[in-house]
């Protein structure tokens, strides 16, 4: 007995050994990026927490959204304050909550949703949930979305650092092997939107996989229609106009599949809902033709892709506009 004691408070302290380090790895850098304030979700959340009752109009979602549309062509044109408040991986459940707290210190007449099969699927990224969540004023609102959002798997997410950060450990020792330099990351934003420099290179081009549809990726109707009602219902308990959009793809993907699931099962259930929405791969194509080369990867934008996705989204603005007048 003694002797399985012993062995087992010695894998306990090389358990709790491991994750301390793990987590001053993976921890600390975030921690030195909110000190010099050069974190982004840091910065994002200090602009909606110390600007209170400013923006007028709202973005939110993926990494799609915040690549996608650029505040300040955006505002030039409509005379708006907006802000784009999208962040990496974000998961529908914390685009819920994200808006809770974004409803306590602002008062957006509009509330633009990026809609995206993985954003209500059965992989969650903890790290960038987490991250964002952790500058949230409300630490109700950060247990919530632990708890509610997540349940078990949340709470043990959160608290095992080893558990949280698996996937990055997983890509760093991929990375290590393989000798392959992580690209560049650009560090221009404003406003929230994140100016991507980088162009898809033709060998990616050719590695391109089909876009989101229902045989590749575990998309759950039921987590997207449980927390699409909760948003909807707390946009307009604040008096807010939501919109539906889906960020633009490079069109060299469309091609790779026969049927479009993402698209198709997004203007049904928008339509089912009287929600408005649009797609930026189809909405005025004449007039906004997307090239492989407006992208920065498989599908995030880059800054001439965003250039036309916010032009679009200014023409999609008045064209609402003028159906509410």
């Amino acid at each position: 007995m003694k002797k399985f004691l012993k062995q087992f408070a010695l894998g306990l302290l090389a358990f709790i050994i491991v994750n301390a380090i793990i987590a001053v790895m993976y921890e600390y850098p975030t921690y030195k990026s909110v000190q010099n304030e050069t974190n982004r979700n840091y910065l994002k959340w200090e602009a909606i927490h110390q600007n209170q009752n400013t923006f007028d109009l709202i973005f939110i979602g993926t990494s799609r959204s915040y690549t996608s549309f650029n505040p300040k062509i955006i505002d030039s044109a409509l005379q708006t304050n907006s802000y784009n408040m999208s962040t990496s991986a974000q998961d529908i459940a914390e685009t819920y909550f994200a808006l809770e707290e974004i409803f306590e210190y602002q008062k957006p007449k509009y509330v633009v949703l990026d809609l995206f099969f993985q954003t209500a699927d059965d992989s969650h990224d903890y790290f960038q949930t987490f991250s964002n969540s952790s500058f949230f004023n409300s630490t109700k609102r950060k247990f919530n979305l632990i708890t509610e959002g997540y349940g078990t798997t949340g709470i043990l997410n959160y608290s095992i650092p080893i558990v949280k950060f698996k996937a990055y450990i997983k890509q760093d020792i991929a990375r290590l092997f393989s000798g392959n330099k992580q690209k560049r990351k650009s560090d221009v934003w404003t406003k929230g939107y994140l100016h991507e420099g980088l162009t898809v290179t033709d060998a990616e081009i050719s590695d391109f996989e089909p876009i989101s549809n229902f045989e590749n990726t575990t998309f759950s109707k039921a987590r997207f229609t449980k927390y699409f009602n909760k948003i909807k219902e707390l946009v307009n308990a604040n008096n807010a106009k939501l919109i539906g959009l889906r960020a633009p793809y490079p069109p060299s993907r469309f091609t790779l599949y026969e049927t479009d699931d993402e698209g198709v099962y997004f203007k049904s259930y928008m339509a089912k809902e009287n929600i408005p929405f649009y797609d930026l791969s189809t909405f005025k194509s004449d007039k906004y033709r997307y090239i492989d080369q407006d992208f920065a990867d498989y599908h995030h934008p880059n800054y001439k892709g965003a250039k036309k996705a916010s032009m679009q989204f200014i023409d999609i603005f008045k064209d609402i506009e003028s159906k509410n007048n």
